[in-house]
């Protein structure tokens, strides 16, 4: 089978969730596309650059997970969506997820462009509640911390308590959406105090 950039993606992808992404080497990578070390240098550049295959793939992947669970939804059931959706893809593929934390080097236009398409879409699931400047900066973040923080307690095995971790995931994001919810009143009422 032909070995191009695709095909060394997913076996990455293969390798990294399976083991981790620290565990994930240029020569284990070799062989499982069964070529030698040295043949896959003239794909990538090294194993970085394979790490940077994957962050740009996962982050596509997890945008259009994303897009496609809150399609026709708005509100609490976007965002309830959009933080299932994120979880469930973090699940699935822990090691792709750890090669999508790194913030992408300035000059690297596909992999910002990866993130920032990303960003648009959970953005696009806070629409409803109309924050706007730092209140949506604010939100947005809050939505990757929530999400981010759980995914990263619960791979690590640290939430062991009897308590059922789904019950926990879902009373976080109660509590979410109704810090969301008192924001966007608090902000339309003040937009409405500034407008008389």
């Amino acid at each position: 089978m032909r070995v191009d950039k695709s095909r060394i993606c997913q076996e990455a992808v293969i390798l990294a969730n399976r083991r981790g992404l620290d565990c994930l080497s240029m020569s284990e990578l070799a062989q499982a596309l069964n070529i030698r070390s040295p043949s896959l240098y003239s794909h990538v550049a090294g194993i970085d650059d394979v790490k940077r295959l994957l962050a740009v793939h996962g982050l596509d992947l997890l945008e259009r997970r994303v897009a496609q669970t809150t399609i026709g939804k708005s509100g609490a059931d976007a965002v309830a969506a959009a933080l299932n959706a994120y979880r469930d893809f973090v699940r699935e593929n822990p090691g792709v997820y750890a090669a999508m934390i790194p913030t992408p080097v300035r000059s690297d236009r596909e992999w910002s462009g990866a993130v920032d398409r990303l960003m648009d879409t959970f953005l696009a699931s806070l629409r409803e509640y109309g924050l706007r400047g730092s209140e949506l900066i604010h939100a947005l973040r809050g939505l990757r911390s929530l999400v981010h923080g759980f995914v990263s307690l619960e791979s690590a095995g640290a939430l062991k308590h009897r308590v059922d971790r789904d019950e926990s995931f879902a009373w976080m994001v109660g509590s979410f959406i109704a810090a969301l919810e008192k924001m966007s009143s608090r902000a339309q009422a003040k937009r409405s105090a500034g407008a008389n």
